[in-house]
This record gives structure tokens, C-alpha cells and sequence, in this order.
């Protein structure tokens, strides 16, 4: 009987390196994205005052990254298209941009994963 024993050492050590810069390179991607989701949707969050508008936020929560407007009335005026806003403003104010705009998160995330190997 053949036995043969690998050291796996320097392959684990190589894994968990690669895992650290995957790792540091979501959380990244994840900002830069949600930091131009919030941009772009700030030009379109229903604004009377601007009350809406200046809540908004992009942060880490766990593992996931939040984008969101915190006011009592935040998701009703974003889910009601229908209603009529003054200044050009309109419902969808976070989903119409982040639909539009695919090929924007695409590059951003690309760019990061370049920046990852360099």
C-alpha cells in the first residue's frame, strides 16, 4: 500500500489570504456602489422642505450594505408613484436609479476587483 501525505499549509495560507482581499474587496464595492445609489437618488426623493432627503443613508449592517431614507413616511412615498411631487421628484426614488443605472454598478464593481489584484 502507496500512502502519501500532502502538506497543505502554504495552499491554506494562500485561501485564507485570497478570502481577506474578497472579503475587503465586497465591503468596498459595497460602499462605493450604495454611497452613488444614495447620490442619484437624491435627485429624485420627493423634497418639499427636505426633510426626506437629508435622511438618507448609506452604511454596513452585518454583512449586507443599506441604502435607505428614514423617515415614517420614507417607503408609502416611495412605493406610490402615482403621487404627484413638486420639482420633478417622484416615487421609486431608490429602485428607478438603481435599475437605471446596471451598467454603472457593473463597472463600480469591476473597478474594485481590479483594484483587488493589483
Amino acid at each position: 500500500m502507496l500512502r502519501v501525505t500532502i502538506d497543505t499549509k502554504e495552499f491554506d495560507k494562500v485561501l485564507d489570504d485570497l478570502e481577506k482581499k474578497v472579503d475587503k474587496f465586497s465591503k468596498s464595492a459595497l460602499q462605493e456602489m450604495g454611497d452613488e445609489l444614495l447620490r442619484l437618488s437624491a435627485f429624485e426623493v420627493p423634497h418639499d422642505i427636505g426633510v426626506l432627503q437629508s435622511t438618507g443613508v448609506s452604511k454596513a449592517q452585518g454583512e449586507d450594505w443599506i441604502v435607505a431614507y428614514n423617515t415614517p413616511y420614507a417607503a408609502r412615498l416611495h412605493e406610490h408613484p402615482e403621487y404627484r411631487f413638486q420639482k420633478g421628484r417622484k416615487g421609486k426614488y431608490l429602485e428607478d436609479p438603481l435599475k437605471h443605472n446596471l451598467s454603472k454598478w457593473l463597472r463600480l464593481y469591476n473597478e474594485e476587483l481590479g483594484r483587488m489584484f493589483r
